[in-house]
């Protein structure tokens, strides 16, 4: 199989990034639907960890590109020094669709990660995380403005801890305010409140309201734009809790369901104008 065959063959793969503790690990544990990543650890403690589908297992690549196998219990607590990329697989719902690769943060905008350049030729997507009390920071603005422009269009902003905007009113004048600033930049932008999400994974009504829902659905019409065909139903992105049971005919109830509303964010607002970006 060439190259491009194997491109065009593959799983959509999609790079969580943002500054330290913007709430990255937090949302792999969201679309993963357990707790493995962890999220209480210093900016420097981790490398890229990335997630694939398979049987309970973890392995090391070390900056010199030797494999070492690690405890699928106990991969946290390896020896980091010289490691280059963490891999872990594991069995969830979402990965059957996608592979994530949880980045580490940063927090320098005059630093360009090595691992940048080895990680993200190999994503299709960004979903960049940005918490809601200082959206979008000038240190944020550098660090995208040295990711590959050909990820901008299919990669999202997503504002975390929008819970603690005090109503709707401020929610939506936050998310207006970044949509112009990022104008161009990304595919949209979506806010969330992650440790709702988290918690109502199980309840389909908590995990939409949270902003989760709308979430999948972007990742889905990224995964349909990029022809992913292989792939399911972007629908069956969602956690499996989060998605009602379909009914048969048998117990189908006598009167139309009424299904929630589902919230649709579209990019409103121009800022100054930007380069287009240079697609490759």
């Amino acid at each position: 199989m060439t190259q491009t065959q194997d491109t065009e063959a593959r799983k959509l793969r999609i790079a969580l990034m943002g500054e330290f503790s913007a709430g990255k690990s937090t949302l792999a544990n969201v679309l993963l639907e357990q707790e493995t990543s962890p999220v209480q650890v210093t900016a420097t403690q981790l490398p890229p960890i990335w997630y694939s589908q398979g049987r309970p297992g973890a392995e090391r690549t070390t900056d010199s590109g030797a494999r070492e196998q690690l405890s699928p219990e106990h991969w946290r607590q390896t020896e980091l020094a010289g490691t280059k990329k963490i891999s872990v697989s594991l069995e969830a719902s979402f990965l059957t669709s996608c592979d994530l690769i949880d980045m580490p943060g940063t927090s320098d905008p005059n630093m360009a990660p090595d691992y940048w350049e080895t990680i993200l030729p190999e994503v299709d997507c960004v979903i960049w995380c940005t918490p809601a009390n200082q959206a979008w920071r000038q240190s944020e603005a550098a660090l995208w403005e040295q990711v590959p422009p050909k990820l901008w269009k299919n990669s999202l902003l997503l504002v975390t801890r929008a819970d603690k905007i005090r109503n709707d009113h401020d929610r939506a004048r936050l998310v207006m305010r970044v949509r112009r600033e990022v104008d161009g930049l990304f595919r949209d932008v979506l806010p969330i409140s992650l440790t709702a999400a988290l918690a109502g994974r199980t309840d389909p009504d908590a995990f939409e309201s949270a902003g989760a829902t709308a979430l999948m659905d972007r990742i889905g019409d990224i995964c349909e734009s990029l022809d992913k065909h292989a792939l399911p139903s972007f629908r069956t992105l969602r956690p499996a809790a989060a998605i009602e049971p379909q009914e048969t005919a048998a117990d189908a109830p006598s009167t139309p369901k009424i299904m929630p509303r589902r919230v649709v964010l579209r990019s409103r607002g121009r800022s100054r104008p930007r380069p287009e970006p240079r697609m490759h």
